[in-house]
């Protein structure tokens, strides 16, 4: 069994790369198996098709910086001892999210929600990887909730859901960074992430 893991995860991992580098028109099924090291019909065995291969790759294209984040997130917050130490750590993170060596990444969630959207399969892919990220948070947050540091009114798991569509949100600054700047859309989003959680700031 963690032999079959191993080459679904080589497969995969090559399949991101390949559509990172080329886009999905790029993907190949011989290439991605040479690349993993694998036999061609191993692609078939664990995805089903070249399709089903593609989802899961733009699955995790998607979700990868999200996650990532989110686990540093609950690891900081795991460490806190106060509430302004908790506050001080949505500020870090939050700023973290929206650096500019982050804007590939969010690009990249963009075009694998904009191809989701006509594409049922890959839509419930990308649905599925969210949930974990949301999980993972909505955890994060009943955590803190229950060291008294987010308001006990609040609803953790709709907050997770928002605050993903918040960080994908930034791209409609970038696609025209003319109107504001970074600082400025990046101060809201900080300061109503912290008083949303946390009550309004003095």
């Amino acid at each position: 069994m963690p032999e079959a893991a191993n080459t679904r995860a080589r497969l995969l991992d090559a399949a991101v790369f390949v559509i990172d580098q080329g886009g999905v028109k790029a993907l190949k099924v011989r290439d991605v198996s040479a690349r993993a090291g694998v036999k061609e019909p191993s692609v078939y065995h664990y995805f089903g098709n070249r399709d089903g291969l593609v989802e899961a790759a733009q699955a995790k294209r998607y979700i990868r910086g999200l996650l990532e984040l989110t686990e540093v997130f609950d690891r900081l917050v795991h460490q806190c001892v106060s509430r302004d130490a908790f506050i001080e750590t949505i500020r870090t993170v939050t700023t973290a999210v929206f650096a500019d060596d982050r804007q590939s990444v969010r690009a990249v969630r963009a075009d694998v929600l904009g191809s989701a959207m006509s594409r049922p399969e890959l839509k419930e892919a990308v649905a599925q990887a969210q949930r974990e990220s949301h999980l993972l948070l909505d955890s994060t947050l009943t955590y803190a909730q229950a060291q008294g540091w987010v308001l006990p009114e609040l609803d953790t798991m709709a907050f997770s859901v928002w605050y993903t569509g918040m960080v994908n949100g930034r791209l409609v600054y970038e696609i025209d960074p003319t109107q504001c700047s970074a600082a400025a859309w990046d101060k809201i989003a900080v300061d109503v992430t912290v008083s949303t959680l946390c009550g309004p700031q003095k």
